[in-house]
């Protein structure tokens, strides 16, 4: 056991560090973003994607040097492996909302489609791209992959939408910054104005909130000037509905409060105008609320008193991963959490591996875990509650902008801070306890029609076994990147198994 430890220890770092020293310009192009739109569509229980297109887009905004995600933040991840030489070079964690959907009450009875979107940068060549879940465990499961193919005619270069782009505070390169890209909701053409003063104002609230304060010169602000047709946006209790761009409406999942849009198409579509690692939807309206998803979007509304509490909370879930530290009994959300694993925001404990949270932040006096009274007001430890969850789950300090918009606490300020450096032109170092291990084994794509790609570290046999426990096929893996064609097996469900671990995969007919 000690052994195969050792061995998966030792691939796992020689593919980090394979993935760490990759040359940008050696895989891929040095202008735009490739973005691929799928549906994901399921229920409660179970979910699968449908690709509906790859489309070329001119701007990319990331870092150029820290290219795989250091942190293993997200419900949710992308990956980019290139396909000649099975080289991850590429990687993202991110949220969803139908993730949270797959919560609610409706989800038990019916089943629903959401957009889904992923950018990541252009490659050179062929590359596949890997969507993964997280499972209820806290691992990440591959459970989609499509080829891209650069010379496939059905790339689309198409921008939907061409609007004019404002500078609202730039300080420098975008794979060198972290970059915002603002998008109207809810406002006319006549009131472009008033959307370009709330983006200033939006930029003040981040240069006086900290770390951000600390932090200003390393973000750029720009705002795209898409106008609605009507002013406002959807109020479904007052059977209130406007025509805008990005359809957003408040009640999401019954919740007054809780404002979102589900047209993640049009919300890429609007911000590819412009270079970003972050979209912030500003809503036109006065009612408290919004909402935000790590690495998706954030969304706000303008006219609230509670605006600049609500835009930094909101933009702490989403660009930092950070989780929300109150009770909310409830919030169905609270069912995300297995207790017996350490749930993956940094904010958040179960105290199942507290060593690999915030321990080191923890004074030697503090007892774990830590009474919820004034003796601790300012101290770093553990406290119950949060997660939406009244017991079981700890949060590092009694206050935070997470949990009652009180300054943002220690923990998700050094969290706001690690983010912020692994968005710039210098590389970042990842911690130990981040190391993924990539699978030994893996079988792209994923549905497939005419064949698959069989990656794998050593030479061995494969056999492909059907849904009857019968091998259709035996085949040779002579190579760590091994091409089976299998446009002469059934449409169905098989499993692909090889030195002694399995992979599952659907074929399909071609659709034309």
């Amino acid at each position: 056991m000690k052994k195969l430890l050792l061995f998966l220890l030792v691939i796992a770092f020689s593919q980090l560090s394979k993935a760490q020293n990759i040359s940008f310009e050696q895989y891929f192009l040095n202008e735009g973003s490739l973005r691929m739109d799928v549906f994901q569509c399921g229920n409660s229980d179970s979910s699968h994607y449908v690709f509906e297109r790859f489309i070329i887009e001119p701007h990319f905004g990331g870092s150029k040097v820290n290219l795989v995600d250091p942190f293993n933040y997200g419900t949710n991840r992308v990956k980019v492996i290139d396909a000649q030489t099975n080289t991850l070079i590429y990687s993202r964690g991110y949220n969803t909302l139908f993730r949270e959907w797959q919560t609610t009450d409706e989800a038990k009875v019916m089943e629903r489609c959401y957009e889904e979107s992923v950018s990541v940068p252009l490659p050179r060549n062929e590359a596949y791209i890997i969507l993964e879940i997280r499972n209820y465990d806290g691992v990440f499961e591959e459970v989609f992959s499509k080829r891209y193919e650069p010379d496939e005619i059905f790339n689309s270069t198409e921008q939907r939408y061409v609007f004019p782009v404002q500078d609202v505070m730039v300080n420098g390169t975008p794979e060198s910054k972290v970059d915002i890209v603002i998008l109207p909701e809810g406002y006319t053409a006549d009131e472009m104005s008033q959307f370009v003063q709330d983006c200033q104002y939006l930029a003040n609230v981040f240069a006086q909130a900290e770390p951000f304060a600390s932090h200003i010169n390393d973000f750029n602000f720009r705002a795209v000037l898409a106008p609605s047709e009507e002013s406002g946006v959807d109020l479904p209790s007052s059977h209130t509905w406007v025509r805008t761009i990005l359809n957003s409406h408040f009640y999401t999942f019954y919740i007054d409060r809780y404002c979102t849009t589900r047209n993640y198409f049009s919300v890429k579509d609007v911000a590819a105008n412009a270079p970003y690692d972050q979209i912030y939807i500003l809503v036109n309206s006065s009612v408290y609320g919004g909402g935000g998803f790590y690495n998706f979007y954030s969304m706000s509304t303008a006219g609230n008193m509670s605006a600049s509490s609500v835009i930094v909370h909101e933009f702490g879930h989403a660009f930092a991963g950070l989780g929300d530290e109150y009770e909310e009994p409830d919030n169905s959300m609270g069912l995300l959490y297995n207790l017996s694993v350490e749930p993956w925001e940094p904010n958040l404990t179960t105290l199942v591996d507290f060593d690999s949270k915030w321990a080191d932040l923890v004074a030697p006096n503090t007892p774990i875990p830590t009474p919820n009274n004034s003796q601790y007001s300012n101290t770093v430890g553990a406290f119950e509650g949060g997660g939406y969850l009244t017991h079981g789950i700890y949060r590092p300090q009694r206050d935070c902008m997470m949990r009652n918009y009180a300054p943002f606490c220690a923990v998700c300020s050094r969290t706001i801070e690690a983010v912020i450096e692994a968005h710039s032109d210098t590389p970042f170092t990842v911690k130990s306890e981040h190391v993924q291990l990539e699978p030994s084994l893996r079988v792209c794509p994923n549905p497939a029609t005419d064949f698959i790609d069989v990656f794998i570290h050593e030479k061995g046999q494969a056999e492909i076994i059907d849904m009857n426990g019968k091998t259709a096929k035996s085949v040779p893996l002579n190579n760590e990147v091994n091409r089976i064609v299998i446009s002469d097996l059934p449409q169905g469900v098989y499993v692909l198994k090889a030195n002694g671990e399995a992979r599952k995969f659907i074929k399909q007919y071609p659709h034309y």
